[in-house]
């Protein structure tokens, strides 16, 4: 699709930091977005007169997880400017972030390609600042509502803002990017998914075109729709012999296409200045090494561990390790199971998440009980089939899986696996002739007709060799 295409796209995300207040000031952030509209503030996160803001010192530790984690550079000083910023989600026309200086730059992650090949995403600069407020479109979406709402409980909350170089060159990339990332950030618990959000903005030209940005995308499909929409638009322009504008757009979800918000500013035109009402931060080596030491194993170090301690493959692991709950499920299964079989039933338990478009968080699946399962099906008292048809229903009822055991369990008297043969052989005269006429594969589905027949409780591999034995015998 985006062959002989020049595209380059960077991104800049904006992370809400999971600490207990806010950057500025100490309104709390918890469940907040169950409180009250408006209900979090104070003077000094809405900017009156007089009030004086102070750094929270847990965010900066925060950003330096981050930034340690992506193998950054960390400022060994940094201070924090006035952004001009006269937009109604911010009450007092100004942001307080960092731009002469981040916190940390030069750091990378390794993402894949389109054609599912390592690529090095490098990270330009990490920088912290002040969430805006909430703007809630009533009647419409950003570009038609009747009216907009503000809610100013969002404003103050510590953003980490984590910025690419322009080396992407297809939406794939930046959504698989994302998705990276988002590990990461959970296994520094530093961004919880259910309290927080994450928001990128992208900036994308084609054949060194001018630069577009499509601001606040939520999500990972949204950002790859968003940037196909917006391609697609580019080339559409191009074609008609018209130069693209730079400018800042919207993407809208409803009708899969980004709208004009604004002429796109330069960096000049936000006149930053120095934050007076803060000080220049010191950052030491002692306090860096500190926060290194209690950092956790992260996903791509667990990755290669899991290859090289318990030899699971790379898509495997790679599944496992990019959910950090599935992960610590996995570890607490192997205490009990063997690495490689319980990685195994990991994956249908991926599947079985997957077709219900859910997390392991939102099932009711328990270690024991999942241990007890792969029990009964290493000691073969169950059949593989069998015990995933029990996994697709303990996820949501585990008070069934006694009733379910029963249900499922292996046939084991022969007289009735016999019984169940013959049956199938007696309803199947088609596919024996077929057999007799030379076609052996017709046996395999001779075989599902008999596990199909026997609810699952016999075992594919003991059908097959019984079938076989009985067609030699016709």
């Amino acid at each position: 699709m985006y062959k002989n295409k020049n595209i380059r796209i960077g991104l800049e995300t904006h992370v809400q930091l999971n600490t207990r207040t806010k950057l500025f000031c100490s309104c709390s952030t918890q469940n907040i977005l169950k409180a009250e509209p408006n209900s979090r503030t104070c003077p000094i996160c809405l900017g009156h007169p007089g009030s004086k803001p102070k750094v929270n010192r847990v965010a900066i530790e925060m950003g330096i997880r981050i930034a340690l984690a992506l193998g950054c550079k960390i400022a060994p000083k940094i201070f924090f400017s006035r952004k001009t910023y006269f937009y109604p989600d911010m009450s007092k026309n100004y942001q307080i972030t960092q731009y002469e200086i981040p916190l940390a730059k030069d750091g990378k992650l390794e993402t894949i390609d389109e054609n599912g090949k390592r690529k090095i995403i490098k990270i330009e600069r990490i920088n912290l600042e002040e969430d805006p407020a909430k703007l809630q479109h009533v009647g419409g979406n950003i570009s038609n509502a009747d009216y907009t709402l503000i809610d100013y409980n969002r404003s103050g909350i510590p953003l980490c803002e984590i910025v690419t170089a322009p080396d992407f060159s297809t939406p794939k990339e930046t959504r698989m990017f994302l998705k990276r990332l988002m590990a990461i950030l959970e296994y520094l618990r530093v961004f919880i998914p259910e309290k927080f959000s994450i928001k990128t903005d992208a900036n994308i030209s084609i054949n060194g075109g001018k630069r577009v940005e499509i601001k606040n995308i939520t999500g990972f499909l949204d950002l790859e729709k968003a940037l196909i929409s917006e391609i697609f638009r580019q080339r559409c322009v191009i074609e008609r012999g018209e130069e693209i504008v730079r400018e800042t757009r919207a993407w809208v979800p409803e009708t899969k296409t980004t709208v004009p918000l604004r002429k796109k500013e330069f960096e000049e035109d936000y006149g930053y200045i120095f934050e007076p009402d803060l000080t220049k931060i010191e950052i030491n080596k002692d306090w860096i090494s500190e926060i290194k030491e209690k950092l956790p194993e992260l996903p791509h170090q667990k990755f290669e561990r899991y290859q090289k301690e318990f030899n699971i493959r790379s898509e495997l692991a790679s599944a496992i390790t990019s959910d950090l709950d599935l992960a610590q499920f996995y570890e607490k299964i192997i205490k009990e199971v063997e690495p490689k079989f319980a990685a195994s039933w990991i994956n249908v338990l991926i599947k079985t998440l997957h077709y219900n478009n859910i997390t392991i968080k939102d099932t009711k699946l328990t270690k024991d009980l999942f241990v007890k399962l792969l029990k009964l099906i290493q000691s073969k008292k169950v059949t593989d089939l069998g015990g995933e048809m029990i996994l697709r229903k303990i996820i949501f009822n585990p008070e069934k899986f006694e009733i379910l055991i029963k249900e499922y369990s292996k046939i084991e008297d022969m007289n009735k696996l016999n019984k169940l043969i013959e049956d199938v052989l007696k309803e199947e005269e088609r596919a024996i002739n077929d057999y007799r006429a030379g076609n052996e594969k017709v046996i395999q589905f001779l075989v599902g007709q008999v596990i199909r027949k026997s609810s699952k409780r016999i075992d594919a591999k003991i059908a097959y060799e019984m079938i076989k034995k009985k067609l030699e015998t016709l």
